[in-house]
């Protein structure tokens, strides 16, 4: 409410002039003044909010973009993974749904299973005990060529191979043959479990080394410009199963003195009930181990390790697992059946 500096009436709103004494009226001014400085002070104030809140505004969209740039710069490389490793997975388990549980061998390939890695680990664990020393021929290879497995190794160190070569020139080769007879019976289990025949050669090609024994006309025969080829063992089946070109590994066992071996054969052919019917019982037992003493068994009971130990052709191996071939289980169970019928 305003007054009148002269009369001090009431003034009326906006009223420029007293209507009781005719006095100019000062308030308008002050109150135009006071109303101008709040208007002003209001816009400022909106001006202040409205620049507040742009401010605000834009600080807020700041951090949300300094948000999504973090997010994406993290977890868009993850999804990427994560969707091409989804995209991978089904192709690997169609790729997997294709191979079959067994892959027939074909040619210059091996079979896809577990045994031709444990078949090539036995062959390279066989030793040819010369005395005190143990030789190898180093790593062995198992491939099919034109339906015939094959057993290979052509690795063979210069040293050992000299010394081979040595042992079949001092004439004794009962370590070798040992040796020769214990791959012929992992090359039946391979051979067998493919349902194929095999070959078994082992010998380095083109080298300086050879025995010293043979005649001039074979050394002529396996020399060529590289050097000689003379293998240590060579053969397509028992029957010609050779060490170094002449000697056969199993063609003069059944002139082996009895007193060496009970059952010459009974480790490359099926033995008839006839064949053991007139052996003791003891006999049969000595027979029966006879068997597994070729591959090197070494026995625990102290009668049987002391019998084998004055035969010359036997030859303890600590790697050998007691494994035998069909021939050879067939064998230990004829016998086994009439030592049980015997009382």
């Amino acid at each position: 409410m305003a007054y009148c500096t002269k009369c001090g009436s009431n003034l009326e709103q906006g009223a420029k002039f007293c209507t009781n004494c005719g006095e100019r009226s000062s308030n308008l001014e002050v109150t135009n003044q006071v109303d101008t400085r709040s208007e002003s002070r209001q816009l400022q104030e909106r001006n202040y909010k409205n620049k507040y809140n742009r401010i605000k505004g834009i600080m807020i969209s700041i951090v949300v973009l300094i948000i999504l740039t973090v997010a994406i710069y993290f977890i868009y490389p993850k999804l990427t993974n994560n969707n091409q490793h989804s995209q991978q997975v089904p192709n690997k388990v169609a790729t997997n749904d294709k191979i079959p549980e067994k892959v027939k061998i074909s040619d210059n390939h091996p079979t896809n299973s577990q045994t031709i890695p444990s078949y090539i680990n036995r062959l390279e664990q066989l030793k040819i005990y010369n005395g005190s020393r143990s030789l190898s021929v180093g790593s062995w290879d198992i491939t099919q060529i034109d339906g015939v497995i094959n057993l290979t190794a052509n690795h063979i160190s210069p040293e050992n191979l000299q010394l081979l070569f040595n042992l079949y020139d001092s004439g004794d080769i009962s370590p070798i043959r040992d040796w020769a007879i214990k791959v012929a019976n992992i090359a039946d289990e391979v051979a067998m479990a493919n349902n194929t025949s095999w070959h078994i050669y082992v010998g380095n090609e083109c080298v300086a080394q050879y025995p010293h024994t043979l005649s001039n006309e074979d050394l002529m025969y396996y020399s060529g410009s590289c050097g000689l080829s003379i293998p240590v063992l060579e053969g397509s089946s028992k029957n010609d199963l050779a060490i170094v070109i002449h000697t056969m590994v199993y063609g003069d066992v059944s002139t082996t003195t009895t007193d060496e071996f009970i059952l010459p054969m009974s480790n490359i052919r099926k033995l008839t009930l006839g064949e053991i019917e007139y052996l003791k019982k003891d006999e049969l037992r000595r027979a029966r181990n006879e068997i597994y003493a070729r591959h090197g068994y070494i026995f625990k009971t102290k009668d049987m390790r002391n019998y084998f130990l004055t035969k010359s052709w036997y030859s303890p191996d600590v790697t050998y697992d007691g494994k035998l071939s069909e021939i050879e289980t067939y064998n230990v169970n004829l016998i086994k059946a009439r030592e049980e019928s015997i009382h």
